[in-house]
């Protein structure tokens, strides 16, 4: 399958006790692709996979293939702290039937441009499925110079990267080098979503197109179609939804937003602390006013 267009990260609804809501998630992907999205990211930051345990992370994949059915591309996240077990996870995603893998390197330790790249080039040798790259500094402290991604990109099956670095001039950087190569570029920043698709990136893996999908899916559409004004305007609504949740905690803002239009019950993993209850109806009043539920 061919990968590009938006493709959610997919939040993993939890029951209180931290246990996978598999109703819940199922309702979250149908969903999802009644809204047209061109494919799926399980286990992505958005689904708090750092916190889940590996049972978890199992029926989570397994619950997100079995509802898409082959609709779509699912990508499976296998970041780890270490190579062997991304590894082992890239070959789990792959005996499941997934479509590819998305893998930030290792955190926790601090690690050469060398090791990172042994990391990748072990990671493409051991697994058959098409690899992209997720470089988010931000979490992991580990920036990628242009000059490695090239490197990297010369193995068959790492076939592009989700940038989550809020860089514009480095994206725009790295879409100019690749555009000889079939080398995709997903933006992972919903805020500059409209400026590097119109640029020339592939698509976006965007947090938000959990809550408004068709928003990111009419903005890919008007940016392909070389629509200006209308991605802009598109872009503009994001922002708004964007800067919305930040204001608050990201992401248990998001679940409680997931929560008011009846996809999923709220819980997030700790140390995650829940969203205040004294601030649901502000959020509620908020949302609908711009239009995001």
């Amino acid at each position: 399958m061919q990968f590009a267009g938006i493709v959610p990260p997919v939040v993993t609804p939890l029951g209180e006790d931290e246990k996978v809501d598999e109703d819940a998630l199922r309702s979250v992907v149908r969903y999802l692709l009644r809204s047209g999205v061109h494919g799926i990211f399980v286990l992505g930051s958005t689904g708090e996979f750092a916190h889940l345990s590996d049972d978890e992370k199992k029926r989570t994949i397994e619950t997100v293939l079995s509802e898409v059915d082959g609709k779509v591309p699912v990508l499976v996240g296998v970041t780890e702290m270490g190579t062997r077990r991304s590894i082992f996870w890239a070959k789990e995603a792959q005996r499941l039937g997934a479509s590819g893998v998305v893998a930030a390197p290792p955190f926790y330790y601090p690690l050469t441009e060398a090791e990172i790249e042994n990391h990748y080039r072990s990671l493409a040798s051991d697994c058959e499925l098409p690899i992209l790259l997720y470089h988010i500094p931000s979490t992991t402290k580990v920036r990628f110079s242009l000059t490695l991604i090239e490197r990297l990109a010369e193995m068959p099956n790492i076939v592009g990267i989700k940038d989550s670095t809020g860089d514009l001039p480095f994206v725009f950087a790295l879409i100019d080098r690749m555009r000889e190569r079939n080398f995709l570029v997903f933006q992972g920043h919903d805020v500059l979503l409209a400026p590097t698709l119109l640029y020339g990136a592939h698509g976006g893996i965007n947090a938000l197109a959990n809550l408004t999908p068709s928003w990111f899916v009419s903005l890919y559409k008007a940016a392909k179609r070389g629509e200006v004004i209308l991605a802009v305007s598109w872009q503009r609504k994001i922002n708004e939804l964007t800067h919305l949740l930040e204001a608050m905690t990201f992401l248990p803002a998001l679940k409680m937003a997931l929560h008011l239009k009846g996809l999923i019950r709220p819980f997030v993993s700790a140390p995650f602390a829940p969203f205040p209850e004294n601030r649901k109806e502000e959020l509620l009043s908020a949302l609908k006013s711009i239009g995001a539920i």
